[in-house]
């Protein structure tokens, strides 16, 4: 099976080639260090939950939309939710995305956006600047604290991760000015991988898949 991390060897040297990269290296960091939050303050959604899926559609950056981009095409070459993805109003939800039948209701998991990643499961900010978590509504798990306080993180000399935090490193990724709602960011970016694809790999004297480069499918679905 393929995984999302194989993007990190496919159009090298490119602009778009980088974002997934420091995206990518972003995410990981974000896994390992709410993995290690959600194990010390006994905090996880409840089993088959996909509650925030069925209730939100996030916007996403230049660079969280040119991975899922990349995961649709050419990991999990699957074309049906490009077209999922265009007939979607941009905001109606649930996310296009969203599946309920996966085990993670989500049908690009791995290359989820960051909100998808932390909401649940990472601190977030007060007015003051300090750490406070506050349990999902809809989380039903009775071993999930309701609240941690900041004077009770305060208790812990370790670092606590939040939202605000990894928000401003994404933004430091591609162009933070490109946000928009998910189908939509995920569509354009679409088209700019085909586009970039197409032109660097367009040598007709390149013997490697007769001059044309990697197998990229067309996003645009064809009617029948």
């Amino acid at each position: 099976m393929k995984d999302v991390h194989e993007l990190r060897g496919i159009l090298p040297g490119t602009y778009i080639a980088g974002i997934w990269r420091l995206t990518l290296e972003l995410y990981d960091e974000v896994e390992r260090q709410t993995g290690v939050f959600q194990k010390k303050h006994h905090i996880h959604c409840p089993q088959g939950c996909g509650t925030c899926c069925e209730h939100f559609v996030p916007d996403l950056t230049e660079a969280e939309a040119s991975l899922i981009a990349a995961y649709l095409l050419l990991v999990k070459e699957d074309l049906s939710l490009v077209e999922a993805l265009r007939k979607h109003d941009g905001q109606t939800a649930p996310c296009p995305l969203y599946n309920a039948v996966s085990p993670f209701h989500c049908a690009v998991y791995p290359a989820r956006g960051l909100i998808c990643r932390l909401f649940g499961a990472c601190a977030s900010d007060n007015k003051l600047g300090q750490p406070v978590f506050r349990k999902c509504k809809f989380n039903s798990a009775t071993d999930t604290p309701l609240s941690i306080t900041p004077e009770q993180f305060a208790e812990t000399p370790e670092a606590v991760p939040t939202m605000r935090e990894f928000g401003i490193r994404l933004e430091s990724i591609g162009d933070p000015n490109e946000k928009r709602p998910l189908a939509e960011a995920v569509l354009a970016a679409l088209d700019q991988l085909r586009f970039i694809a197409t032109y660097r790999f367009s040598d007709p004297n390149d013997d490697d898949n007769g001059g044309a480069g990697p197998q990229i499918p067309n996003p645009t679905p064809v009617a029948s």
